[in-house]
């Protein structure tokens, strides 16, 4: 299968949720616009995928990428990685098979995947661009470290990095509509506070505009939150035709938001469905990575 399309019509965030969901395979090629004003993320880029887990990212396809980025830290020489590389058996990941020999640590593969990674950060932020999604396209396993991650993770920790949501507007759920929790839905992501908060209010009966009002926070981070939970399949957009109800009706209770937490936004926690009840990477995205890595090698 072959899916290709503009970053005018589709976002990478949604690209991400179509992948994850079906379990796709294979490669996404991003080209970016000449009109970029980044210059950091100009040029191709390929983001590969097994199973709707994200495993590569490179910005070339001659399968020496992260070869390259293991011996500019100085940890092998670039000719036996060349020649390493040329025996590598298909099927085992260059970054895991070295790990087997000795010859990398975990923390090695964490910090070499970690800067893969932030590629995909960068991609997030093109405002014009062209895709190309190609189920078919081989595995490069010289350019896989051996770890994963679910792009549902990568795009939730990006997002909540994003500063320019121009690309997104459209994407974003109404001022005035709901959101409401999917029922049935078990997936295990990891939300921050406000996200966990907005969560409370997803009953499908109260606008977007009023839940902003209630918990003092500006529409604009409500309607990203919002966004990333339905990027998750979390909740769902709600049209709500009727007019609201003012925080004053007796007949309206809140009650269920537990007002007495305090807010720590660089926190994360486990969530699972009620149904089952610019250029530069921020601090808190590395922390977030970081953390999510640690415990995978």
């Amino acid at each position: 299968m072959s899916i290709s399309n503009s970053f005018r019509n589709f976002s990478l965030a949604e690209l991400f949720q179509l992948i994850d969901q079906g379990r796709k395979s294979g490669c996404l090629t991003v080209w970016t616009s000449a009109e970029s004003q980044d210059t950091d993320v100009k040029g191709q880029y390929y983001v590969w995928f097994i199973q709707g887990r994200l495993v590569a990212v490179t910005n070339s396809l001659t399968k020496k990428d992260l070869a390259s980025r293991i011996s500019d830290r100085g940890w092998l020489s670039s000719v036996f990685l060349e020649k390493y590389s040329q025996k590598l058996k298909p099927g085992k990941p260059l970054g895991l098979s070295l790990k087997t020999q000795g010859m990398l640590k975990s923390d090695q593969l964490n910090l070499l995947f970690s800067s893969q990674i932030q590629q995909v950060k960068k991609l997030f932020e093109i405002q014009k661009g062209v895709f190309k999604l190609d189920s078919k396209a081989p595995v490069p396993w010289q350019e896989l470290t051996g770890l994963s991650i679910s792009t549902i993770e990568v795009a939730l920790m990006t997002l909540r990095d994003l500063k320019n949501w121009e690309n997104l507007a459209e994407a974003l759920p109404e001022k005035d509509s709901g959101i409401k929790v999917i029922p049935y839905n078990q997936p295990q992501v990891r939300l921050n506070y406000l996200e966990l908060q907005l969560l409370e209010w997803a009953q499908g009966t109260v606008s977007l505009k009023v839940i902003a009002k209630q918990i003092n926070k500006p529409i604009d981070l409500i309607q990203q939150a919002a966004f990333r939970l339905m990027i998750a399949d979390l909740v769902e957009e709600i049209p709500l035709v009727t007019s609201m109800p003012s925080l004053s009706d007796d007949g309206f209770d809140f009650s269920y938001v537990n007002a007495s937490q305090k807010e720590n936004t660089k926190s994360e926690f486990s969530y699972k469905s009620k149904s089952n009840s610019k250029s530069k990477v921020s601090t808190s995205f590395m922390e977030n990575l970081f953390g999510f890595l640690r415990s995978k090698v």
